[in-house]
């Protein structure tokens, strides 16, 4: 239900400049106080008053008696008093009117210039299209001008009724409306959350961690990625001297909780350490691949690692001295991936870049080198950025383009730095409402296999106002969503590629055998020994209980993600199953 809030005149008098308020979807004029206190008369070649002679609605209206010299539109203006505006909020504006004998004409305008802007091309909305006003009461709205929605730039509106254009006319105004449709009720938490918010998902949902371990960490994510402390000047400030304190606490962090733990990263042309520059090529070589060795020896269960940096915007400065472009361009990129193939055989190694999901040009340029290393077997998944100057102002369509394009590589997709700034930044609407578009349209791709935010606590993010919580734990309204969205059946999408590594092996332990998995109408659960089996919903709920081993038939439950639960002579084992 819709919130309305009535400003009658009597209203404006008691309220003292402030005539409406940003929790309410609407603001109405009905002039039912009978006077015009709080509005101002700027030019008056004729009369301006309430009246009881005629009305849409109620007890009076607006009378204005244009002059008989009147030939512009502001030699008669009344001015409404100021009201408070969402900005970036789309808005329409709606009045009842007539006009005595008909073929009358009003305006209406603005106070001041961009108050109200064009949704598309951002031009000024300072004054409206013209308003044929006949003899009848009849509603006349503005809501797409010239074309193209009404978008509020700041916080406040004030609006102009413009009705000097024709001479001699006598009008009646009622019920002036200005509806924000944009409103939404609050959010309010919804049940069926969990800690951490991936925690029930085949996807992750992840967080950077600077030097510490962030308040809140393991309210909301399930894997990490270090912000700066493995890269390489971090690591390598002076020659031979490795510092690794803040990485081990990530690392160690992300195992102690079974967090998965990206690496970030070895080959980059930013953050490199100074000294490198002052070596030959052979030393640069000889040093890039000691470091990644060190990694390897410290940190032994790397999930995975962002082994290139930005091959297209920021391209490593020892690059020659890795291999060049060579024959296929992009030779010291295949050098950096076949010497992480031989450091790290368990972790998945991953290339990383921003202005991709933004831009389907430079998606194709970053295809050029993904489907070199693919050739020769040496990637296991595509990084994209998705920071705030790429994914707040992109278009679903084109985001929806890039990831079918990254998709059709069969690799998966890692959502690696997402921020959302809003416009302006840190404008929390803007934020929440940016979110709420294109969060799902990433975590909902079914290439992409993970998302990591880069940060989360206000005020210490890498972009002004990606925050989207305070440092006191209060949550904005996109991380709100976030929450609520992360608990809802949309969230619940498969992992493909975790699924399909499923399907490669039967679950065995204790000589059980489960299969199809993901399933459609039944399972199978075959083994010595198997006394009992039970399925759960993600929220724990017991939903189906069989004795003995065989078919189990699950074409009544709702596809989505169940824990299968066997109970054997020797104890009880686990397996998360997939139902299509």
């Amino acid at each position: 239900m819709k919130n309305v809030l009535f400003l009658t005149l009597l209203t404006l008098q008691v309220y003292t400049g402030l005539y409406a308020q940003n929790s309410v979807d609407k603001t109405v004029f009905d002039f039912e106080s009978g006077n015009l206190s709080g509005w101002n008369k700027l030019n008056i070649n004729g009369e301006i008053e309430i009246t009881r002679e005629d009305k849409h609605d109620g007890q009076y209206s607006l009378k204005l008696v244009t002059g008989t010299s009147c030939t512009n539109y502001w030699d008669i203006q009344l001015e409404t008093p100021q009201i408070s505006v969402n900005s970036t909020h789309f808005y329409r504006i709606s009045f009842w009117a007539r006009t005595v004998g008909g073929n009358g004409m009003i305006r209406i305008s603005t106070a001041d210039p961009y108050q109200l802007k064009a949704e598309t091309g951002g031009a000024d909305r300072q004054y409206l299209s013209d308003m044929s006003i006949g003899s009848g009461w009849t509603q006349y709205a503005y809501e797409t001008v010239y074309g193209s929605r009404m978008e509020a730039v700041g916080n406040i509106l004030q609006l102009r009724i413009d009705a000097g254009k024709v001479a001699g006319k006598t009008y009646y105004l009622d019920d002036i409306v200005i509806e924000d449709l944009s409103y939404e009720e609050p959010l309010e938490p919804v049940a069926g959350g969990t800690i951490p918010l991936a925690e029930k998902h085949e996807k992750f949902l992840g967080n950077i961690v600077p030097n510490d371990i962030p308040a809140f960490f393991d309210l909301y994510w399930n894997q990490i990625t270090p912000e700066n402390s493995g890269k390489w000047a971090s690591v390598e400030p002076w020659r031979g001297n490795m510092t690794w304190t803040a990485l081990d606490k990530a690392y160690n962090y992300a195992k102690k909780n079974g967090y998965k733990f990206k690496y970030h990263t070895f080959v980059w042309g930013s953050q490199e350490p100074s000294w490198i520059s002052s070596v030959s090529p052979a030393e640069q070589k000889a040093a890039m691949e000691n470091f990644m060795r060190a990694v390897a020896v410290r940190y032994p269960d790397i999930d995975f690692i962002d082994v290139v940096n930005e091959p297209l915007h920021a391209p490593s400065g020892i690059r020659e001295a890795l291999g060049g472009d060579g024959a296929t361009g992009w030779d010291w990129v295949i050098w950096s991936f076949q010497k992480a193939r031989e450091y790290f055989p368990k972790g998945k190694l991953l290339i990383n870049e921003y202005g991709i999901i933004s831009d389907v040009n430079a998606a194709m340029r970053y295809l050029e080198i993904v489907n070199i290393l693919k050739e020769r077997n040496l990637i296991d998944g595509i990084g994209i950025q998705c920071h705030e100057f790429n994914i707040n102002g992109v278009s679903v369509q084109t985001m929806k383009t890039v990831l079918d394009l990254l998709g059709a590589t069969g690799l998966p997709i890692f959502v690696s730095e997402l921020d959302v700034s809003g416009n302006p930044a840190g404008n929390e609407e803007s934020q929440y409402q940016i979110y709420k578009e294109k969060f799902p349209v990433l975590w909902e791709h079914e290439s992409v296999t993970g998302i990591t935010l880069w940060g989360y606590i206000t005020g210490t993010t890498w972009k002004e106002g990606t925050g989207i919580v305070a440092s006191n734990g209060q949550e904005r309204k996109a991380m709100v969503w976030l929450k609520n969205y992360m608990a809802s059946e949309a969230s619940q999408v498969p992992d493909k590629f975790e699924s399909a590594a499923s399907q490669k092996n039967i679950f065995h332990d204790e000589e059980i055998e489960i299969y199809p998995n993901p399933a459609t109408s039944y399972l199978i659960v075959k083994g010595n020994g198997v006394k009992r089996m039970d399925i759960y919903d993600i929220s724990g709920k017991r939903l189906m209980t069989q004795y003995n081993d065989g078919y189990i038939n699950i074409e009544r439950l709702e596809k989505g993600v169940y824990l299968l639960k066997v109970e054997t002579e020797s104890g009880t084992v686990g397996k998360k199953i997939l139902k299509q």
